[in-house]
């Protein structure tokens, strides 16, 4: 199927595509990427320092340490796509992924239709002794796979290899594969035997070539396409053509939430629902890529970084494991929750493998934190597709999710994530925001039909959602539903998370007056929040005062107000990063702080001056 008709009828749910006939819901290949998982990186772009010591071999990464940004101790730039979400079946936990989209999340300027083509991202190692004869049998190996959950390259689009010969300061093009069907990943071996890369300052790079739909009938559909993940990169020495055994037992899915459906969950909440929504097992999915039966032992450890309190549930177990298998391991636990310490709380569960001495030991643990704070969410931070209605009819329907307060409560808005499209055409597009009772399991009542006019709004930070505030607090108590009301016959486009599918349906639309059960593959990226705001920090409640910063976003040095009954009073600043890690601790008696040294990112700020606690977000910049 060519890009052109794929644009357009990759899934068309309620009825079947005809020319003519108006649309309903649709979901179509990815429009942007919020390069992001809940844990994961705080911001599109990084610091690097500004010299990187010559790699030398072996060099591997199988992209399972770093999330969304390259390990940029192997890598000059930050182009790819590191995840967990969008390919089928890895041999290990995590990929990097390469794509239409820049590093900002947006559609390359460069960008052409079909059958023209483009080069979109960039993968490039830091430069490489290499000076070795060529006696010493020198490959590159990696795995890759095109498409795979995501949008498939078609014929003219390409995955390359690069060489940099250093004596001429030239790329030189040495493998390059067309697009093609959904494959399991394939292994890609490249000798390393031209005298002029033999040599110091060696580097190579992974690009991709893209093209955009040539419809002009429906832009709007526009989107991200021609995904190729690579996995499983290796350079060095004494190898040969038939050496693609991978000699690893890993991970090769990250751990799921230990949540029944939802993937976080208002931590006021949580107490009430406790015996209602939480999975008493942690599942984690490993594989034995060799080609011998290989013994693993097996264990998992939970941490509440913010307290720095490790508890493990139960001892190791161990299983033999045949050659070229996975399975999924079911880490049971109990564990003592205090609901009485701060208004949100991050517990980590981290599985970790016990494998043979040979065997790498960075994709032998994963790590996954369950967020409690301010929102209900049922996605898990990662957009495969986006979701929309479209067509003739559309235009006042409705979408809506369903959630349950477990106590009396206010909603204050929704946190929503929407695809990039090309020429940002869905910006153009008016909403609104509506809660509605429940009626024997589906929508019943509007509760509250927002006055606002919303557009739809792309964000450049981590995890790309964007908060639209109800213009008043709106009280939920029991099952309720959140969701938009669109004014167009155009896609919102809507983030998809097609990871994860609860049962029964909690989503829902309506077009000419009944409500029906989403068809769409997924859960869209829509989490409504709480109106009383939590601070996100250790020992503090929703009764702590929040603390004015500005720049904010800010780069080298901040300011803060307080009170001015604090002048000259002993302050107490901490700096904690999302995963509730203190990274800075100062004492000081002025109003300003020096933040160069922080990594770009979202931290939180707390001030304590005597028993007064303030606090604030602070977006750093690079």
């Amino acid at each position: 199927m060519n890009r052109s008709v794929k644009a357009l009828i990759i899934i068309v749910l309620s009825l079947a595509w005809l020319p003519g006939l108006f649309a309903q819901e649709v979901v179509v290949p990815l429009f942007g990427n919020p390069h992001a998982a809940e844990h994961h990186r705080e911001n599109l772009h990084v610091k690097k320092s500004a010299s990187v010591t010559l790699l030398k071999l072996p060099l591997f990464d199988d992209f399972s340490f770093t999330a969304v940004v390259p390990d940029t101790g192997i890598w000059s730039d930050a182009y790819a796509f590191v995840n967990n979400n969008y390919c089928k079946n890895p041999v290990t936990n995590g990929v990097a992924t390469l794509d239409a989209l820049d590093a900002d999340g947006s559609i390359y300027k460069s960008a052409v239709l079909a059958p023209s083509t483009f080069v979109a991202d960039h993968l490039t190692s830091h430069s490489i002794e290499l000076k070795y004869p060529a006696s010493d049998s020198i490959y590159l190996s990696f795995l890759y796979q095109p498409g795979g959950l995501c949008d498939l390259p078609e014929d003219q689009d390409s995955l390359m290899v690069d060489f940099f010969a250093p004596d001429s300061a030239q790329w030189i093009n040495v493998w390059s594969i067309a697009g093609n069907d959904l494959i399991p990943f394939r292994n890609a071996m490249i000798p390393v035997t031209n005298e002029r890369f033999l040599t110091t300052g060696f580097k190579f790079r992974f690009r991709n070539r893209a093209s955009l739909s040539r419809s002009n009938d429906y832009p709007d559909m526009r989107s991200n396409v021609d995904f190729w993940h690579v996995d499983y990169v290796r350079l060095d020495r004494n190898r040969f053509a038939a050496d693609t055994i991978l000699r690893d037992v890993a991970f090769n899915t990250p751990l799921n939430s230990v949540l029944k459906d939802l993937t976080s969950l208002p931590w006021s909440q949580f107490e009430l629902a406790y015996n209602t929504v939480l999975d008493k097992s942690v599942f984690g999915r490993y594989r034995n890529n060799d080609t011998i039966t290989r013994n693993v032992t097996r264990s998992l450890t939970i941490h509440e970084p913010i307290y720095n309190e490790t508890y493990t549930p139960e001892a190791p177990t161990a299983q033999d494991l045949p050659a070229l298998k996975d399975t999924i391991v079911n880490f049971g636990y109990i564990y003592p929750l205090d609901f009485n310490r701060g208004d949100s709380a991050i517990i980590r569960f981290k599985a970790a493998l016990r494998t043979d001495e040979f065997d790498p030991k960075v994709n032998d643990t994963v790590v996954y934190d369950q967020v409690f704070n301010d929102y209900y969410s049922y996605d898990d931070g990662t957009a495969e597709a986006g979701y929309g209605l479209r067509g003739g009819g559309t235009a006042e329907g409705v979408v809506a999710m369903k959630y349950h307060s477990y106590q009396q409560d206010q909603l204050g808005g929704a946190y929503i994530y929407f695809n990039h499209v090309y020429d940002s055409l869905n910006l153009n597009y008016y909403f609104n925001l509506v809660v509605w009772d429940d009626s024997e399991g589906q929508p019943g009542s509007v509760i509250w039909e927002d006055d606002n006019d919303y557009k739809p709004i792309y964000s450049s930070t981590y995890p790309g959602f964007v908060k639209y505030h109800f213009s008043q607090p709106v009280p939920v108590n029991g099952p309720f539903y959140v969701g938009w009301r669109q004014y167009n016959e155009f896609m919102l486009n809507v983030g998809l998370d097609l990871n994860n599918l609860p049962v029964p349906p909690v989503m829902f639309y309506n077009l000419q007056g009944i409500w029906q059960p989403s068809a769409a593959p997924g859960v869209i990226m829509f989490r409504p929040f709480l109106y009383d705001e939590t601070s996100g920090l250790p020992g503090t409640s929703s009764e702590s005062v929040s603390l004015h910063i500005y720049p904010n976003p800010a780069t080298d040095l901040i300011y803060f107000d307080l009170p001015v009954s604090t002048n000259g009073k002993r302050i107490q600043l901490e700096i904690f990063d999302t995963s509730g890690r203190l990274v800075d601790n100062t004492i000081t008696r002025s109003n300003s702080m020096d933040i160069s040294s922080l990594p770009a990112g979202i931290y939180y700020i707390r001030a304590l001056v005597g028993r007064s606690v303030y606090h604030s977000k602070l977006l750093i910049n690079p």
